[in-house]
This record gives C-alpha cells, structure tokens and sequence, in this order.
C-alpha cells in the first residue's frame, strides 16, 4: 500500500515538472521574440554599452531558462552541471564584478568542469541512465516485497 502511495506521489510529482517545463519553456518564447523587438526597437535610440549589456543579460536568461527545461525533462546530472555553467557564466559576462570575484567565478567554472570531466559518467550523459538506475532501484525494493 504504501508503495502505491509512493508511486502516484511520484507520477503526480512527474507531471508537475513537464508543466513547469512547459509553463517555462512558453516564457522563454515569448521573451526571445521581446528580446529581437527590444533589439530592432532600441537599435538607435539607446547607448551602444546600455544597449549591449541588456541584450546579453537578458540571452544568457533566456539560456539558462532552456537549460533549466532540459534539466526538468532529462534528469541527468549532466544537465544540472550545464544550468550551473549558464549561470556562473552569465554573472562573469554580464555583471561588473570586482577582480576577487571574477577568479571565484572562474574557479567555479573550473571546478563545473572537472566534476563534469571526472565524476559524472559517460553513461549517465548519453542516456539519462541516473532516472534509470532510480527507476530500477524502485522496481527491485518492489520485488523484494
């Protein structure tokens, strides 16, 4: 019984995140589509410096909005590792930070990719084995049972 409980729990859990992906991934297209506008719009009538730094805040968000569908719909540790990336990146790009805070963020990145390189699998990143080996996991306690 309790397995049950468990299991629906997980399916309603399941469902929840493909709307949240769906619910992000709608916002992440209708603010690429105000993201050309602003561009086209503001093309002449803002500073160069204003006009750029917006644009590349507001596509490194949009980025990290697309790496974060993907996060929800492929649980792979590979995909948190790429939402992770985007945002670090796009506080050293984006943001005016002080030299101490730059190799902080540098070294993040470093460490993104060494973690990335050394300790996530190469089974894990092709095929989204980390849901699999749950999913299996779940089914094996089930047989026990």
């Amino acid at each position: 019984m309790r397995r049950k409980i468990q299991g629906k729990i997980f399916e309603i859990c399941y469902i929840i995140e493909a709307a949240i992906a769906v619910v992000v991934g709608i916002a992440v297209v209708i603010l690429c589509a105000r993201l050309f506008w602003d561009m086209i719009h503001n093309i002449t009538s803002a500073e160069t410096d204003e006009l750029l730094v917006s644009i590349l805040d507001t596509a490194m968000s949009l980025a990290i909005g697309v790496e974060f569908i993907k996060m929800l719909c492929k649980h792979t540790p590979q995909t948190v590792v790429e939402v992770l990336l985007f945002a670090i990146a796009k506080q050293l790009v984006v943001f005016h930070t002080t030299p101490v805070e730059n190799l902080i963020n540098v070294a993040a990145i470093a460490g993104l990719f060494a973690v990335r390189r050394f300790l996530i699998r190469s089974d894990d990143r092709l095929t989204g084995s980390f849901r699999k080996n749950r999913n299996k996991d779940a089914e094996a306690q089930k047989e026990k049972e």
